[in-house]
């Protein structure tokens, strides 16, 4: 899905632009928003996001929907979340959150690779969204997040908030025909 518009913010020297296919190549962003790539064509969605991150320090990688240009930033997100790295697995849940985390983000300079799965993110309904990440630190971990959107509106797209530090990568959209 090729976006209408991005909104990347960072400390001056962010940058974004679309590919020909669709994707978005971002660099020092805090944070980066897609329009127009969740359309009435498809109900679902998934979304690739490969990144590295400039700072130390492991963080929450979290996302807001959004709607004509605005984010949905209200109280309305619940989310679940598992972690695994070396022998340990923690969980934990919120609820009334303004941004819905779907992933992980680890020291710098290290690679990390993003699904997230969209339901029905254009319809005038609750949304859901499961994220997967795998980040490349010296344990290899898996992040594992589930988020609802409690509210009945029709979104059209999203912004990837990285929590700290700035992120460089690709983020690729794609409709899910049946």
């Amino acid at each position: 899905m090729r976006p209408t518009s991005i909104v990347v913010a960072g400390g001056g020297t962010e940058t974004a632009s679309i590919r020909a296919a669709g994707g978005v190549e971002f660099a020092n962003a805090t944070s980066l928003s897609l329009n127009g790539v969740f359309t009435s064509d498809y109900d679902d969605y998934m979304i690739s996001v490969r990144s590295i991150r400039d700072a130390s320090g492991n963080i929450n990688f979290e996302l807001r929907l959004r709607a004509s240009g605005s984010d949905a930033s209200g109280a309305n997100y619940t989310h679940q979340v598992i972690v695994a790295e070396g022998g340990s697995v923690i969980a934990a849940r919120a609820t009334s959150q303004t941004k819905g985390r779907f992933g992980d983000l680890t020291s710098s300079t290290l690679f990390h690779g993003h699904q997230i799965f969209f339901y029905g993110p254009a319809l005038a309904q609750p949304t859901a969204f499961r994220g997967v990440s795998a980040g490349t630190n010296s344990s290899a971990s898996i992040y594992e997040g589930a988020v609802t959107h409690s509210l009945t509106t029709a979104y059209d797209g999203f912004t990837l908030l990285p929590g700290s530090g700035n992120i460089t990568g690709l983020v690729t959209v794609y409709g899910l025909a049946q």
